[in-house]
């Protein structure tokens, strides 16, 4: 399948990944604020770092859609991703954005386009989100998408809730 993106907005890109994202973005993972909310908790390795960027242009390749790198075009640099994640069942969305581009309305800005695109584009007819309780900003955006809460369930002693939306 020929990998495309999802259109700018007014202030971003998104593109595919490159070898001269690694820097960047490891910087980003490696943050425990960012990385606060992720998973376990645990700041990112280089190798898991690697894996991510290698598993996102596969996927890429594989369904025509991943987690694109997501460049502010004020600034032309990398400042974290946006976009879907394959799982066994529905495309789940996803973000993460570096620590110095929080409360922009960046995330909300990147994850409407994908979502727009993945429905008209990708044709998806139903899309995930999945989040940690205490992660109340990508709550906040995960509401402003529209999405609707439909599971809570403890992993490891975090709570996590799944939201979804079905095309219109």
């Amino acid at each position: 399948m020929t990998p495309v993106t999802p259109p700018d907005t007014d202030r971003l890109r998104f593109r595919g990944w490159r070898n001269d994202d690694f820097d960047p973005f490891h910087a980003i993972c490696s943050n425990s604020r960012v990385m606060k909310h992720v998973g376990d908790g645990k700041v990112w390795q280089s190798e898991r770092t690697h894996q991510f960027i290698q598993s996102a242009i596969e996927t890429l390749w594989d369904h025509g859609y991943c987690q694109w790198a997501l460049i502010h075009k004020a600034e032309n640099k990398l400042i974290g991703y946006c976009g879907f994640r394959k799982t066994d069942e529905f495309p789940e969305i996803g973000w993460r954005l570096a620590p110095e581009f929080w409360g922009q309305g960046l995330a909300t800005e990147a994850a409407k386009a994908a979502l727009k695109y993945g429905f008209v584009v990708l044709n998806f007819n139903r899309v995930t989100a999945t989040v940690q309780t205490a992660n109340t900003a990508s709550v906040r955006v995960i509401e402003k998408l529209g999405m609707t809460l439909e599971q809570r369930v403890d992993r490891d002693g975090r709570e996590i809730l799944t939201y979804a939306v079905g095309a219109d």
